[in-house]
């Protein structure tokens, strides 16, 4: 998708009235298709999200960028889950040798 175009506002409300339509779905699993689309876009091998020098940008660059989504799949979300674990501590770290 080009930057320069009115295409933009188009796509963000799209996003963002599907992300409502779908809030349910999203609640309950749509961590892992978050994670898995953050992953190609910036981890993957392929191509970015973004190439300033081509002038472009993925839609899902806007999907994962969309407050609603991330409010929405963050219970779902491996980093989510990450943060409300607990670290244990066994007890000391000297041994008594």
């Amino acid at each position: 998708m080009r930057t320069d175009g009115r295409s933009h506002l188009a796509l963000r409300c799209g996003i963002t009235l599907g992300a409502a339509l779908t809030a349910p779905l999203l609640l309950l699993a749509g961590g892992f298709a978050y994670d898995r689309l953050m992953h190609r876009l910036y981890w993957g091998e392929g191509p970015g999200p973004y190439s300033k020098e081509e002038g472009w940008v993925r839609p899902g660059y806007f999907v994962v960028n969309n407050t609603l989504v991330r409010a929405l799949t963050w219970p779902t979300r491996r980093d989510g889950m990450l943060r409300r674990r607990t670290v244990r501590t066994t007890g000391s770290d000297h041994s008594d040798a």
